[in-house]
């Protein structure tokens, strides 16, 4: 099985808090999966492809959420979407990659 994304996704539920670029309103999501490049989110809001959204993704191994400064809806269906995130300072991406890589670990299959 090749993996067709430009990143692996990780199987892990997080908090996210949401808005889209054009609107003050927070909205609140849970990720499904997370990569380096974007996120999958179930959330009672829907969402329309080509949305841009700003985002802050909440984990316990955080003290501080993980800002994602720019964001756009991929795909959207029952109540789910994709976001690929477009903007993020390179202290966010390394704390994402750190999140990651601990996420990876945990739900890797031991051998």
């Amino acid at each position: 099985m090749i993996e067709c994304r430009e990143h692996p996704r990780i199987p892990i539920e997080l908090q996210v808090i949401f808005s889209l670029t054009d609107q003050p309103d927070i909205r609140q999501g849970t990720t499904f999966d997370l990569s380096p490049g974007g996120c999958a989110v179930t959330s009672a809001v829907s969402m329309a492809p080509g949305t841009g959204v700003k985002l802050l993704i909440q984990a316990t191994e955080l003290a501080v959420p993980i800002t994602i400064q720019s964001g756009a809806v991929r795909w959207a269906r029952h109540g789910e979407f994709g976001i690929e995130f477009l903007r993020l300072t390179d202290l966010d991406r390394s704390r994402l990659q750190r999140l990651l890589h601990v996420a990876s670990l945990r739900s890797s299959p031991h051998h």
